[in-house]
């Protein structure tokens, strides 16, 4: 099996993304996208969501992605809507958002109903990984479903929708590339590269979100045909 440092690919690794990813060689993966706690005081199990120090994790955040993705390659990282003005000014000056929309939101007594999530993303300078190919924002399908849209995934607290990891996955980085992610949670970027001919590499505090994670990644299918990395850059080195 093939392995990223000393990190076997296509493994979610359990521990601290802080000490763990240290060891990820450097510009060694074609995507970082990342689903972090939000320092917004969100009640976890096993996981203290501190506002007062979210702005060092995603200052963290942005030093590691711009290390380990390589030039061209895009970073994807989920934000709040409630902190966003303020955590904006932290990413490279070029950040962009992509909005992350539902189709089926919940409603609250306020004036306007939150019915996106942003993602501030950038890409790394240097050539594209893959020629552009998709717009700025998603809409999840989230009608059909309860639990935020993904009941095989009540493992977790915030699970993240499926359908738009995989657009985000499949527009923004080559086929047979390595996409990273930081904070694996219920596994969701993991089922995304897997489903579209990715691989992936990824981290998970709590051991038993990482188990259930794992097994959740285990029944997902990948495409018949599913390049390795040395496969997929012979075929974008093609005129």
């Amino acid at each position: 099996m093939s392995r990223l440092g000393p990190y076997e690919l296509d493994s979610i690794v359990t521990g601290d993304a802080r000490e763990l990813a240290r060891v990820l060689p450097d510009e060694s993966v074609d995507m970082v996208l990342t689903d972090p706690p939000f320092g917004i005081g969100f009640r976890y199990d096993g996981y203290d969501d501190d506002p007062d120090a979210y702005p060092q994790l995603v200052a963290w955040i942005v030093e590691t992605a711009q290390r380990v993705v390589r030039p061209g390659g895009m970073c994807f990282v989920f934000q709040a809507q409630l902190n966003l003005r303020e955590m904006w000014p932290l990413f490279p000056a070029d950040s962009r958002l992509f909005m992350a929309a539902r189709n089926f939101v919940q409603i609250r007594q306020i004036p306007v109903q939150y019915a996106y999530d942003p993602v501030i993303f950038w890409q790394k300078p240097g050539k594209a990984l893959r020629p552009y190919s998709g717009r700025d924002w998603h809409v999840a399908n989230t009608a059909i479903t309860s639990n935020r849209g993904m009941n095989e995934v009540d493992f977790h607290e915030c699970p993240r929708q499926l359908d738009t990891c995989q657009y985000i996955v499949d527009h923004f980085s080559p086929d047979g590339g390595i996409v990273c992610d930081f904070f694996m949670g219920s596994g969701t970027t993991a089922v995304a590269a897997k489903t579209t001919g990715r691989h992936w590499i990824g981290f998970e505090l709590r051991a038993n979100v990482a188990e259930k994670a794992r097994r959740r990644v285990m029944t997902a299918q990948q495409p018949l045909f599913f390049p390795a990395p040395e496969q997929a850059a012979m075929f974008e080195a093609r005129p």
